[in-house]
């Protein structure tokens, strides 16, 4: 990407416009204006001027509202000492990657399949990418080939180690190796700590990675190909894949993926990930096949239906997954509509609900909406993909649903290059800006302010065509900045006045019962513990058997609410309850409680739901049956692979899936 050293600065003559602004309009006025002066010059084909440290600070103390905030502080002028690493609310920071050789352990009895010894680094420091989980592997391992794999897991079952996989580390729960175990980074370790984001192409010396068509199969009167997949390929090196020559030549395409590019096939996977779209269920669901290095350290491949309902989406229990085999969808392509409008008519309330005071309603009648309800029910019932984004206080929302019919002559590369280097640019200075003194002296709700109109300001609002896969991955550059982040999957139930039929009012209900709550801590409190935005999807059910959408037979409202790392931890962990508690509230048509579930990857450790600490709820309630099918499965899996089941547990599950997974990893008649 284009870094900060070759882009100029906003110039003196606007920079002065820009002042006057804030003096006379405030500082949020003088930020939009930047902002959509910079779009301009995108617009253009050029790079846009990038506003430094030192000019932000100027725009604050010109805002005589911001300026007692901020006066005792420079901008940043190239200092260290204006970072916020060492403010008592902000992350601590990632550990530093190591010399690449210096420290490497090299015995013998840790071989590639090259003959070359597998790297590894003792008593190394992790970090996960939303810094929620820390701890020190007594070693963190990066295998290129599966025999290196192999002898990782004998290596830890001679010296009663737990291993565990790690990707981009993605996951805001503890599902890593613990302390003194074992770990299996599928990246090298710069890719995963080191920001800006590079992206890689494939490495043909990684036998890990790499993408290969091995069959087609036909599915109501449609051709799918089969495609193995490497765990540790990323999903921008597949996207490439898709639209390249050398690979997919445009002739095939996940149906469904999530946005963000630097994931893993593995690391997406292992948790039950997903996209959006009410016909669309999991990406575990695609799996056709997948190959793992198991408790005694052997290649064993899964590839029965049945059982596969349970290792497509097995959280790392089968081992270290090397592969994957996928169903690929023809190519088809993207007919995308992006377009603002104003919240309430976005995502309308559903009838008699109380919006909060904050929210302009001016001028919205209630024949207004009712047509946007009949809007919404329209894009979730026929749209191909559909999702919506609240950025925190702002008056419109952002719609990202379309359909899936254009054609390819209309196709074009989306993003571009060059607003893929702008998306880029914008998610990076904004984690550089949040990790500042001068950013966190602003009042929360400034803070809010400005992400979110930052945002809008550069979210699309012109269609376009372009081939599924780079319709799928609309956002460029996620991994540039650090965010938390809470999802539920809430199952939509039926209507009690037509049985059989989705109750979309259930979305709506979810979405501005978020909304509400956000402004009610605001409004008693003064805080903004959500600083960024709150997202919507609607899905379909899985059939996957731990997945938070099994049973979803009319589909799954899916919400994820996002904040800054800078935000004080006991204020989000007060909000994420709060949200929680009004979703554990929802009732089918019948009066019974909805299977609402956490995403497994987001964060959920430490919420109660129900009256039960979250690990007992899902332990006791909300996979009571599932769990006992998922020990079925491993336990036949391990049979056939000549273990038990006694050794999965003790070699590749950790504490936390100790607890929640308790009931699946007990060994019963028939485990040994």
């Amino acid at each position: 990407m284009t870094t900060d050293s070759n882009r100029p600065p906003v110039e003196r003559a606007w920079m002065s416009e820009l002042r006057h602004t804030a003096s006379s309009e405030g500082f949020l006025a003088a930020w939009s204006m930047y902002l959509h002066g910079a779009k301009e010059v995108i617009g253009l084909g050029q790079a846009a001027p990038h506003i430094t440290l030192d000019q932000l600070h100027e725009l604050v103390l010109a805002d005589d509202a911001l300026a007692s905030h901020v006066g005792g502080l420079s901008g940043n002028g190239g200092q260290a000492a204006d970072r916020a690493s060492d403010a008592p609310r902000s992350p601590p920071a990632a550990p530093a990657a190591p010399a690449p050789t210096a420290d490497l352990l090299v015995p013998s009895d840790f071989i590639e399949g090259n003959g070359q010894p597998v790297e590894r680094l003792p008593d190394l420091a992790f970090q996960n990418w939303g810094r929620t989980v820390s701890n020190t592997p007594a070693l963190t391992c990066f295998p290129k080939t599966k025999a290196g794999l192999c002898a990782i897991v004998r290596w830890a079952a001679a010296n009663g180690k737990r291993v565990r996989g790690a990707g981009y580390r993605h996951t805001w729960t503890s599902l890593y190796a613990a302390d003194g175990e074992v770990l299996v980074s599928m990246l090298p370790l710069p890719v995963v700590t080191e920001l800006p984001a590079v992206e890689p192409p494939i490495d043909p010396d990684d036998e890990l990675q790499g993408i290969a068509i091995t069959g087609y199969i036909e599915e109501q009167g449609v051709k799918k190909a089969l495609c193995r997949i490497g765990a540790a390929t990323t999903n921008e090196q597949f996207r490439r894949w898709c639209l390249s020559g050398q690979g997919g030549d445009w002739n095939w395409t996940l149906p469904l993926n999530v946005i963000m590019v630097e994931i893993t096939f593995g690391g997406s996977n292992a948790p039950v990930c997903h996209g959006a779209g009410w016909r669309n269920q999991t990406l575990s669901d695609l799996v056709t096949e997948i190959e793992f290095v198991n408790a005694r350290g052997e290649l064993q491949t899964v590839n029965d239906p049945e059982l596969l309902k349970s290792a497509a989406g097995a959280f790392g229990l089968l081992g270290i997954v090397t592969a994957l085999t996928i169903k690929l969808d023809p190519m088809t392509y993207a007919a995308l509509e992006p377009r603002r409008q104003r919240l309430a008519l976005a995502v309308p309330p559903p009838e008699g609900f109380a919006v909060p005071a904050q929210v302009d309603m001016s001028g919205v009648t209630p024949q207004d909406l009712a047509q946007a309800r009949a809007d919404f029910v329209s894009r979730c019932e026929n749209d191909y993909y559909a999702e919506w984004f609240w950025f925190t206080f702002q008056p419109d929302c952002w719609i990202n649903t379309w359909r899936n019919d254009g054609q390819r002559q209309d196709a074009v590369d989306y993003p571009s290059p060059l607003d893929t280097d702008a998306q880029e640019l914008q998610e990076y200075l904004a984690g550089l800006l949040i990790d500042t003194r001068l950013f966190n002296a602003l009042p929360e709700a400034v803070q809010a302010m400005a992400l979110g109109s930052s945002a809008m300001a550069f979210l699309p609002t012109k269609g376009a065509t372009t081939p599924l896969i780079d319709g799928l991955h609309f956002r460029r550059g996620i991994q540039n900045m650090r965010v938390l982040d809470m999802e539920f999957e809430i199952p939509i139930p039926e209507r009690a006045d037509a049985p059989g039929q989705p109750d979309w009012a259930l979305c709506q209900r979810a979405w501005w019962d978020a909304i509400a709550t956000v402004y009610a801590v605001f409004e008693s409190q003064g805080i903004v513990p959500m600083r960024l935005t709150m997202e919507m999807r609607v899905m379909g059910g899985s059939g996957i058997t731990m997945a938070p959408q099994r049973g979803n037979d009319l589909g799954t409202c899916s919400i994820e609410v996002l904040t800054t790392l800078n935000t004080d931890p006991g204020d989000w962990a007060k909000l994420m309850q709060q949200i929680t508690d009004a979703w554990a509230r929802y009732t089918d048509a019948q009066g019974r409680p909805l299977n609402i579930r956490p995403h497994w990857a987001k964060q959920w450790q430490g919420l109660n739901l129900r009256g039960q600490a979250i690990e007992d709820y899902l332990r006791t309630v909300a996979y009571k049956d599932e769990l006992e099918t998922f020990r079925e499965a491993l336990v036949s899996i391990a049979g056939a692979g000549g273990y038990s089941l006694a050794d999965i547990r003790q070699r590749f599950s950790n504490p936390l899936i100790d607890k929640v997974f308790a009931p699946a990893l007990q060994d019963g008649p028939g485990s040994e």
